[in-house]
């Protein structure tokens, strides 16, 4: 403040006032005429010479005033345009870094969009193209035959026993066997031919354009080839096989949709045939799938609608002919499609994930009909019920069962539990596990169908077995495998039964080899329990 002596202004100020207010009195009392005119005029004359005065020297306060505010503004200007510099190159550099860091996110993100497509149509395990990518591969394959009126194929190739070997060895060694399996298929097919994985153990594979049908003959050959040949797996030498369904564009099919369904029918007709071997799709084939598609759908509602029900079968003493027991068997009458058979519906329930679902229906109906024949005085009856490996493989069947039992007071004497020869048995520890707990739980375990899968001895030596069931399929009883069978069983000490006796000639030559057990239409049909005789004794006769 003391730069612009601002004491020196503001007392000028005041002298300024002070003169001005005098003046103002002068002036009120000339005109109320305390004063002459001529008094006035020397007061104006004074104070206007004091005015002047004053001027002058306030002059040199405010020039120094004015000057030090010019350089104030001045030194303002600078700093502020300083200040613009700095901010606008701070700016500058701020901009940089974020068109700096925009473009890496501009790049990190092109890598996530590529990384997300690949995740998108690229598996992950196989490395091969996925089912997402499936669809726009056959367009494109139509698209290339229809410019050059040619054809092509799409074949589906499905593991056979991939699901055994899961199972049993674990999901790692899967995971290992369908990546080698991915790379045999691929380097099979000809290098402008595209191998996809559908998913699990399904491939596909969509052929370039052909001439040709031995063309892709010889492809579908060399694959089978190609998966058949041996794979270690846990220091094991394993050995897998593949079926082929194939569906030719245009006469199989016109678009994705009908080529996969029908090339999907064709394998399974390769299945049902055989397995390790390849089918073209046919009309047949096709209307087989569209049914098996139909019965999976309905038969979930199956158990709510009531159209599930058991019959039973008398299980004969031969040496007496009495009745000592019976077989549940399982029919299913469905509203739309009638009557289905076991062995068409089974396997349906089997694939569609139902069957233990059902199996457990089963399982209360048959206690509870046993239930009812035994207090009925059928005191030695025993009810034989068929139980799928699928149920097996369920650590909690045995106590299932034990339950059962309980609820409706039976012994655990009274069910025989009835297990079709399956090699997956052996190589399933939890199966294995549940054989041994419904052995000591005190059940019969029959061996049904022996002799029409794997035969192997391990099953008699290492499970609880108790009887074994010769398949009717070895009917008339002077079979040779009928025969060796019921030795093997009196060797081992083991019971026999023999399904499919039809004839007297059949009956009397079981009873001749000493087999103590037989089931057939020779002594009666499968029937609802209303029309079964608990105490039936069938004579026998060749009329």
């Amino acid at each position: 403040m003391k730069a612009i002596n601002t004491e020196a202004i503001i007392t000028l100020c005041k002298k300024d006032l002070a003169i001005a207010d005098k003046t103002l009195r002068l002036i009120a009392q000339y005109e109320s005429q305390e004063i002459t005119l001529l008094e006035l005029q020397n007061e104006l004359i004074s104070a206007l010479s004091q005015f002047k005065q004053n001027s002058i020297l306030f002059e040199a306060p405010v020039q120094k005033t004015v000057e030090l505010v010019t350089l104030i503004t001045i030194l303002i200007t600078i700093a502020m345009s300083i200040s613009v510099l700095f901010f606008t190159h701070k700016i500058g550099n701020a901009v940089t870094t974020v068109l700096n860091k925009r473009t890496e996110a501009i790049k990190a993100l092109a890598k996530s969009e590529e990384r997300i497509k690949q995740l998108a149509y690229k598996d992950s395990l196989t490395g091969l193209p996925n089912r997402n990518l499936l669809d726009h591969t056959i367009e494109a394959a139509i698209a290339k035959a229809d410019r050059q009126a040619a054809q092509f194929a799409v074949m589906f190739v499905d593991l056979d026993r991939f699901k055994d070997i899961n199972d049993t060895l674990g999901h790692s060694v899967g995971d290992k066997l369908l990546v080698e399996m991915a790379k045999r298929i691929a380097h099979t097919v000809r290098d402008s031919d595209s191998v996809l994985r559908f998913g699990g153990d399904e491939f596909v594979a969509v052929t370039d354009c052909f001439d040709s049908i031995e063309t892709i003959d010889n492809i579908a050959h060399r694959i089978i080839e190609a998966v058949r040949k041996p794979i270690e797996l846990e220091s094991i030498q394993s050995y897998v096989t593949a079926s082929i369904g194939i569906a030719c564009y245009p006469q199989n099919g016109k678009d994705c949709n009908s080529l996969l369904k029908h090339a999907d029918a064709a394998m399974y007709q390769a299945k049902n045939a055989g397995k390790n071997q390849f089918q073209s799709y046919d009309m047949q084939s096709g209307s087989k799938l569209n049914r098996r598609l139909t019965l999976a759908a309905q038969l979930h509602r199956a158990i709510e609608c009531d159209e599930l029900s058991l019959v039973y079968q008398p299980i004969v003493h031969l040496p007496d002919n009495q009745t000592i027991g019976s077989e549940a068997l399982l029919r299913w009458t469905n509203s739309q499609n009638g009557v289905i058979g076991p062995d068409e519906f089974i396997p349906i329930a089997e694939n569609a994930g139902l069957i233990v679902d059902i199996g457990n229906w089963v399982l209360e109906q048959a206690c509870k009909q046993c239930k009812v024949w035994l207090d009925a005085g059928a005191k030695n009856h025993a009810m034989a019920i068929n139980v799928s490996t699928y149920q097996l493989k369920d650590k909690h069947f045995a106590k299932r069962l034990a339950n059962t039992l309980n609820r409706h007071a039976l012994s655990a004497e009274s069910i025989h539990i009835e297990i079709t020869e399956n090699i997956a048995i052996t190589e399933d520890k939890v199966s294995v596990q549940t054989l041994h707990e419904l052995s000591e739980l005190g059940a019969k375990l029959l061996l049904d169908d022996f002799g029409t899968g794997y035969s192997c001895l391990s099953y008699l030596q290492n499970l609880p077995f108790d009887v074994l069931k010769i398949d009717k399929s070895f009917m008339p009883a002077n079979n040779t495998i009928a025969s060796t069978i019921i030795a093997m069983g009196h060797e081992l000490n083991m019971e026999i039964i023999a399904e499919g006796i039809e004839t007297y000639q059949c009956y009397q030559l079981l009873k001749n080899l000493e087999c103590q057990y037989g089931q057939g239409y020779f002594f009666q049909k499968p029937v609802p329990a209303e029309q079964f005789d608990i105490f039936k004794k069938f004579i026998a006769t060749s009329l």
